[in-house]
């Protein structure tokens, strides 16, 4: 790592000075990462939260003559967890690798058999900051947590704009910005799912104080999130008060964790960054992009067989669960001439009538395939292309053999599996459940040379569960940690296997599951216009390339209306290219005008994904409406070293025919060759792209353009 260089001020080592100490002010530690601090003071074995936000301000002012608040909040025995409850017993830093330190703070209740660890790195010049919380009885006898937040601050005074991601099947991750008022603004998980409803993700404007602050928890399961303001005589308006933020996950039936003695427990990993405020649009951008390259250097799996990011065909959109070795055979032959580089058999081969109900017993249909998956997978090999299978592993359909010889591997509530329509789900905290599953994913691999796998997850599981002795409260906790590692030990064993990550579209997609998996299906939704919207929100919470979408057509069976004109093809296949890119069309249908589209526009992108990859994301319009979106939408990729860019511009309903946008992350004195679409536009300075910006003209509305830009 290069730039600024973290420095941890431990409270325990009286050898250290924290810079900016004043003379009686209380022991302070202070991390650093990416021009923003982390600051804590120490008033005899309490810790309180002082200040939080770009280094080298001023700490936060106390509430009105009260003391600062701690970071710890929550609730044990119905007692409360707070600064004052929790006695910091030792403190211990460490360099962990080149540009990341840590710091672990020893907590023990001042009443309770109680010990928490609190353990923060600080990422290098990402300016990101993450915390986890290991929660340790000491006790002879299982105590009651309660609740306990993985991120809990108490923010100053000021006027505060939350921006939250919301959204439902097909709706996904969609932007809302709202102005704090009195009272708790709170947003829940409990169906089992991450992102089903909301994503535990959020950023905070502060307008008085200047500085924007974002976080988002690694976690898949249930969570829970709030920011209160409450109103109070001591304040002459609301914007005097502070502000409360939580972010945790919810326990077994939003209840409480038994916690047993001597065994620790570990609470989901936050991450959380923060800017100075430019009072500008792209203030989110800035928070956004300090995530991502965090996401990029530190957490995503990358995998060199799928950088830079292939592009795919799957067969699920032009067949839906219905194949035959022979269409499917013509499917990729078409694929392979469009410059397809994995080609991915989508759910409904193995299954004799209903693809979910035998969801498990993962055997080639013998009617579709009568030489098994083998002959498939032998044509996609010879024609250049990476072979790629759906499973559905952590669920088995009720009319499997496999859940009528186990039902007792289903995660289970009143002494019956639990269902989500015709599937249960494997309980992977069973030893048995995981041997299982390696061997059908082993056996799939071996026999058919995987070198893409699908993993899918189509069930709302919930949060009530009957809990074996000892594992109150964390039962799907349980199976999403050994999920969680039942997929590292997979790529382990299969370096070259590409994995990626589905539920139901894009309900479960958290910094959790990306730090597992290669890439995930953004939503199940592909229709164009509400494509635009998903895919500007997922670069928005996530780096990218691991937002994966499809250009499938007209409808949602494949269908391209083919005596459309070709600019509306151009922007179809477009529309998903703001991250990893792929097709699941009927191809085999397609003309050969607009053959010849698909593949040069395949070419565009295998040209473009470099920079997509590794760049800063800049979102140069506000979110397109979901289901009518209108005027333009433009989102602008930069290279770290402003080498090179790309500007994705997309004209919708009643835009103008010319619109302007201000580039950004480009040098300002460097020169910039610009293309349109492969044609040479001109050389302009980068000061002028970022004060004059750049024009660009679409003759149509529903028309898309790509601006290339590089230095000279």
């Amino acid at each position: 790592m290069s730039g600024t260089t973290l420095a941890l001020i431990c409270l325990a080592s009286a050898a250290l000075t924290a810079r900016g100490q004043t003379p009686g002010e209380p022991a302070g530690l202070k991390l650093r990462a990416g021009g923003n601090e982390y600051r804590l003071v120490r008033s005899g074995s309490e810790v309180r939260l002082a200040y939080f936000g770009p280094e080298g301000k001023a700490a936060w002012d106390k509430p009105h003559g009260a003391a600062l608040a701690g970071d710890l909040q929550g609730r044990i025995e119905n007692q409360p967890i707070s600064a004052a409850s929790m006695a910091l017993v030792t403190s211990h830093s460490r360099t962990v690798s080149s540009g990341v330190d840590e710091l672990e703070l020893t907590y023990r209740h001042r009443t309770l058999p109680f010990e928490l660890h609190a353990i923060y790195d600080a990422w290098g010049d990402t300016g990101v900051f993450t915390r986890r919380l290991l929660l340790i009885n000491t006790g002879q006898r299982p105590i009651t947590v309660n609740s306990l937040a993985s991120l809990a601050w108490q923010l100053p005074p000021g006027e505060y704009r939350l921006d939250s991601l919301w959204g439902g099947w097909g709706q996904e991750r969609q932007l809302r910005s709202e102005k704090l008022g009195p009272g708790t603004r709170a947003f829940s998980s409990a169906r089992g799912r991450s992102t089903e409803l909301y994503s535990p993700w959020f950023a905070l404007f502060n307008d008085t104080l200047g500085a924007g602050y974002a976080a988002q928890l690694a976690w898949s399961g249930n969570w829970a999130m709030s920011f209160e303001r409450a109103p109070g005589s001591a304040f002459a308006s609301i914007e005097e008060s502070p502000l409360n933020v939580v972010l945790r996950v919810q326990f077994d039936s939003d209840g409480a964790l038994a916690l047993q003695p001597g065994v620790p427990f570990q609470l989901p990993e936050v991450a959380f960054t923060a800017t100075a405020l430019a009072r500008t649009a792209g203030d989110l951008d800035d928070l956004a992009n300090r995530l991502h390259r965090y996401q990029r250097q530190y957490v995503i799996a990358h995998n060199p067989a799928n950088t830079p990011p292939l592009v795919q065909f799957n067969s699920w959109y032009p067949y839906q669960g219905k194949v035959s070795v022979e269409e499917l055979k013509r499917c990729a032959d078409s694929a392979a001439s469009l410059g397809a580089e994995a080609f991915v058999l989508d759910a409904g081969w193995y299954n004799k009538q209903d693809w979910s109900r035998e969801l498990g017993d993962y055997e080639a249909d013998k009617t579709a395939f009568p030489h098994g998956i083998e002959e498939l997978a032998a044509h996609v090999r010879e024609r250049g292309m990476k072979f790629g299978l759906w499973t559905e592993i952590e669920n088995v359909g009720v009319d499997s053999d496999t859940f009528h010889r186990h039902p007792e591997w289903c995660l289970q509530y009143q002494n019956k599996p639990i269902l989500g329509g015709p599937r249960c789900q494997l309980n992977f905290a069973l030893p048995e459940v995981r041997e299982w599953a390696n061997s059908v994913v082993d056996r799939l691999v071996r026999d058919y040379q995987l070198e893409w796998i699908k993993i899918d997850y189509n069930i709302g599981i919930g949060s009530d569960f009957d809990a074996p002795p000892g594992l109150k409260g964390a039962v799907l906790a349980s199976h999403i940690v050994h999920y969680y590692a039942w997929l590292d030990a997979l790529r382990q064993r299969h370096p070259q296997l590409v994995v990626e990550n589905c539920s139901s579209g894009g309900l479960r997609f958290d910094l959790g599951l990306v730090r597992h998996t290669n890439t995930t299906w953004l939503s199940d939704m592909v229709a164009p216009l509400p494509s635009l919207q998903l895919g500007y929100s997922c670069t928005l919470q996530f780096a990218p390339e691991v937002c994966n979408h499809w250009m499938v057509g007209d409808d949602d069976i494949g269908h391209v209306d083919l005596s459309k004109p070709a600019g509306w093809w151009d922007f179809m296949l477009r529309v998903p290219m703001n991250g990893q890119f792929g097709i699941s069309s009927r191809v085999f249908e397609w003309s050969p005008e607009l053959l010849d589209h698909a593949r040069r526009n395949v070419q565009l992108y295998k040209r473009i994904r470099t920079v997509i990859q590794s760049a800063d994301v800049y979102h140069l319009t506000p979110q397109p409406d979901h289901n009518q979106p209108e005027g333009w939408m433009a989102i602008e990729y930069a290279t770290a070293d402003a080498g090179r860019a790309v500007l994705m511009a997309y004209r919708l309903q009643h835009g103008e025919e010319t619109r302007t946008f201000q580039l950004r992350g480009l040098h300002p004195q460097a020169d910039y060759e610009v293309a349109q679409d492969g044609a040479i536009l001109g050389v302009y300075k980068g000061a002028d792209l970022a004060a004059r910006g750049l024009s660009v003209t679409l003759p149509d509305e529903w028309r898309a353009a790509v601006i290339e830009l590089r230095s000279k």
